[in-house]
């Protein structure tokens, strides 16, 4: 190996420094070189600071110099510690080394390493332990499935398995399960519930809201059970089912003093049509009670979808002005 000269130095009488011009002392010196300097002497180098600074050993004893030439000889020491290095790695790695044999190649390293059959348990291409015919198809002789009861820290494997397996609820049909308890949130109409936490939210989520606004799609209710309502023409009710009442009720004074046949009527005419609280969907079926004296009924006019339709007032006798009360009332459809 060639000294290195590169560039020029300037070095101190009884200085350690030496401060290089053009020079790469880190790549090409190492502590522990030689260092010849201008004055023809050899000093040690002790420390490498850049590639322009090194320190030597003794100092410098020439005389002052400011663009001399030097020289930087490698040491023998350099192999020696190579070897010493060396020689360590053999002690501590050697027998590790050795087992895995001569042969620098994967095939051969497993052959040293007795990698090569089923008692060194290899994961080669073609020797899949964790396939369908290897450890995944071993059967569990021994597994039983009928013996319920939690798994005691005494239980083999196989017996824990089997425990697990006999008290787990599975999916389908489920006979062991008697209670769910702790559900923060309600389960789905689609799963089998409500979707709702209290009765009457769970009714409405089903479309079972008692009272409220009756609906229908295409003949299907899709509203409450029952809706009720009133006006100046009287109440009314309807119900989920389609089915419809009305009621209405008048108190009047009336002289039933007309002659009709062998009966009496009232003078002032018919009573009607009375317009019904709500719309039927078709004619309802309609009927009137006449109280507070002696009277029959009759209808005189039919009920249409909006009308209870109209009535006559009969008696068997005279009579003079009396009070009466009317109730009419009409069932059919809404829808």
């Amino acid at each position: 190996m060639p000294w290195y000269k590169a560039g020029t130095v300037s070095v101190v009488q009884n200085s350690n420094a030496v401060i290089g011009t053009g020079t790469a002392f880190i790549a090409n010196s190492r502590v522990g070189d030689a260092f010849r300097g201008p004055d023809g002497g050899w000093y040690e180098v002790t420390n490498i600071a850049s590639d322009t600074a090194l320190s030597i050993s003794p100092n410098y004893q020439g005389a002052t110099n400011s663009v001399g030439a030097y020289a930087l000889a490698p040491m023998q020491g350099y192999v020696k510690d190579s070897a010493d290095a060396l020689r360590a790695l053999v002690n501590q790695f050697g027998g590790v080394l050795a087992v895995l044999g001569n042969t620098p190649t994967t095939a051969g390293v497993r052959s040293a390493l007795n990698l090569t059959n089923t008692d060194g348990l290899p994961e080669g291409p073609t020797n899949k332990y964790m396939s369908a015919s290897g450890v995944r198809g071993i059967t569990l002789n021994g597994l039983d499935v009928v013996t319920q009861g939690a798994v005691a820290s005494t239980d083999t494997i196989l017996s824990a398995f089997g425990k697990l397996q006999t008290t787990k609820a599975a999916k389908g049909v489920n006979a062991d399960i008697t209670q769910i308890t702790g559900l923060t949130t309600a389960l789905s109409i689609a799963q089998g519930g409500t979707g709702a936490t209290t009765p009457s939210l769970a009714r409405a989520a089903l479309g079972l809201t008692i009272l409220g606004t009756v609906s229908q799609s295409g003949g299907v209710p899709t509203g409450a059970l029952m809706e009720y309502g009133f006006n100046a023409n009287g109440e009314y009710w309807k119900f989920a089912s389609g089915l419809m009442l009305c009621a209405y009720s008048v108190t009047f004074s009336a002289t039933i003093n007309s002659p009709a046949g062998s009966l009496y009527t009232n003078a002032a005419g018919n009573f009607g049509p009375v317009t019904t609280p709500a719309t039927f969907a078709s004619a309802p079926k309609s009927y009137l009670s006449i109280s507070g004296g002696f009277a029959i009924a009759g209808t005189a006019g039919v009920p249409t979808t909006t009308s209870f339709g109209s009535f006559i007032h009969f008696c068997h006798f005279a009579a003079g002005a009396t009070t009466y009360r009317y109730d009419l009332f009409a069932i059919g459809r809404w829808f």
